[in-house]
């Protein structure tokens, strides 16, 4: 965790508002951008509706917590919000999530305030009228998007004259924040020592591609010794239930659902599968990459800037034999996995490090 200890002169009041969800590793990686911030000298203030283990760390770290009742939406009030900025002198009102950013739109209106957005997927569409309320919006001074792909898809549908407005800052990590990750047990698992476990973290939607993981067990041999972990929010769902029980092998599966530590079962893994149709970058797989782990991703959004240029471990999306491919390569192969996993690890650390996002981000 980054280490605010030097007291320097304010160079601007930011009002940051995320989603606080409670779950450590869903938000870290704004908690240190946020304590990064403070560090060089901003005063940081954020909104919390509860006293918790990561909002006590950005307390004792420079950063300001103003606790407060949610209103709508579970988001502050949009008057209490507007007499917030106004109390606190706020110069930037940073937003990253779209349910506050409608409300900041109505609380600055006639403030001397600059609004950054944060955005992170590709469903914005200029023929959405409801986009014009929120991202879309004309009062928004810059968008921050988390990769190239997600840059150049929001450029598309801005109006010409605010496509300057766009910038692309990776959303940071730090390999060390995994350091001494403890990895759930096969044992509790109920999975065999020797067997080949995947692991694929998401909370289900259409964009997450699950289906194509799930159907790739069609394509894999009877012979190997395969088990498939789905955890995240709707990874147990009827739905997904339903889908399992229609190939070949429903055995070859675990589906966990909502894990408040999903990096633990990752920890666990052989190897990492992101299936995404689509993806701004992936926050799970960048967990995985951090602790080292063979990773396997598609051609879907911005994950491909993720790996080196001609890496061999992009399949194309949307393609089940495509991904039983690679995993029986995998299999095959396992004994050389770590060193894959290493290289991972390391790019990271190189080109998707908290301290170049910290330093974008003050830019």
């Amino acid at each position: 965790m980054i280490d605010n200890k030097k007291k320097r002169i304010a160079k601007g009041n930011i009002l940051f508002l995320s989603s606080f969800s409670g779950a450590t590793f869903t938000f870290i990686a704004d908690r240190e951008l946020m304590i990064g911030l403070a560090g060089r000298g901003f005063n940081m203030f954020t909104v919390a509706y509860q006293k918790q283990p990561e909002v006590d760390l950005m307390e004792n770290n420079g950063v300001t917590v103003i606790y407060c009742e949610p209103g709508s939406n579970g988001v502050i009030d949009i008057n209490e919000l507007s007499s917030l900025i106004i109390d606190k002198s706020i110069d930037i009102v940073h937003v990253t999530y779209s349910k506050a950013l409608k409300k900041v739109l109505k609380a600055t209106k006639g403030l001397k305030v600059k609004l950054v957005a944060y955005y992170g997927s590709f469903s914005l569409r200029w023929h959405d009228p409801s986009a014009w309320f929120s991202f879309l919006h004309p009062r928004i001074d810059k968008i921050i998007c988390v990769s190239d792909a997600v840059e150049k898809h929001v450029k598309r549908q801005l109006p010409p004259g605010r496509r300057e407005r766009t910038i692309r800052i990776y959303r940071g990590y730090d390999i060390s924040w995994f350091d001494g990750m403890e990895p759930i047990s096969r044992a509790e698992l109920g999975i065999d020592p020797n067997d080949f476990l995947i692991c694929s973290v998401a909370i289900v939607r259409k964009v997450k591609g699950i289906e194509y993981l799930v159907d790739a067990v069609n394509h894999i041999p009877p012979e190997l010794p395969v088990k498939i972990m789905l955890v995240g929010k709707g990874t147990d769902s009827k739905k997904i239930i339903k889908r399992v029980k229609r190939t070949k092998r429903p055995d070859l599966f675990l589906l966990v659902g909502h894990a408040s530590i999903s990096p633990a079962y990752t920890a666990a893994c052989d190897l990492y599968i992101q299936p995404s149709v689509s993806e701004g970058l992936g926050r799970a797989i960048i967990e995985a990459m951090c602790m080292g782990k063979h990773v396997i991703a598609t051609n879907g959004g911005g994950l491909v800037e993720l790996f080196d240029k001609g890496d061999t471990n992009i399949v194309p999306h949307s393609n089940a034999k495509a991904i039983a491919d690679k995993i029986i390569e995998c299999y095959y192969n396992r004994d050389k996995l770590w060193e894959t996993g290493t290289r991972a690890k390391e790019r990271i650390a190189k080109y998707f490090n908290i301290t170049s996002t910290i330093n974008m981000t003050e830019t």
